[in-house]
């Protein structure tokens, strides 16, 4: 977005997960995302297997990962009796945030051009439903569903992120 003269204050937030492909089998298929609010973890399930997802932590991009997260979400996932194997793999990485937290979704006003929908905060499998409805009815100039305004790349050029 910098190349078109927008100003966008994303940063990285690493997550870290946990995953079992054996576990696939002992979780049911139509089983949405679960969430245990009281442990702040999400378990969902996959064709590649189980995910268990938790913690975010703002870091340097070169920091190394903090292994005490995985090992925090192997105890909760045990302790929730959810059927992990002993193949589980481990990931961290970073995922695009915007300070305010909310998705970045519209048309470019330097470049008509331009659709974007990017900084879903955690977010993307979840709202890429209805992203993709906006931006198809951005693409093809019909009026979106909702009002945009406060999805627009402008509102960092204003306020407290300006």
């Amino acid at each position: 977005m910098a190349p078109l003269g927008h100003r966008v204050p994303i940063v990285a937030e690493r997550g870290y997960h946990i995953q079992s492909a054996s576990a696939r089998w002992r979780w049911p298929s139509d089983l949405p995302p679960v969430v245990f609010e009281d442990r702040a973890v999400v378990v969902s399930g996959f064709s590649s297997g189980v995910r268990a997802t938790s913690f975010v932590e703002f870091s340097r991009h070169d920091a190394p990962p903090d292994p005490r997260k995985w090992d925090r979400l192997r105890h909760h996932v045990a302790e929730l009796g959810i059927p992990f194997g002993d193949d589980v793999t481990t990931w961290w990485g970073s995922r695009p945030t915007l300070p305010d937290y909310l998705p970045a979704i519209g048309r470019s006003t330097k470049d008509p051009r331009v659709l974007y929908a990017f900084g879903h905060q955690h977010l993307g499998l979840t709202l890429g439903p209805i992203t993709g409805e906006i931006v198809a009815q951005l693409a093809t100039e019909e009026a979106p569903a909702v009002d945009l305004s406060a999805f627009a790349v402008e509102r960092f050029d204003r306020g407290f992120f300006g």
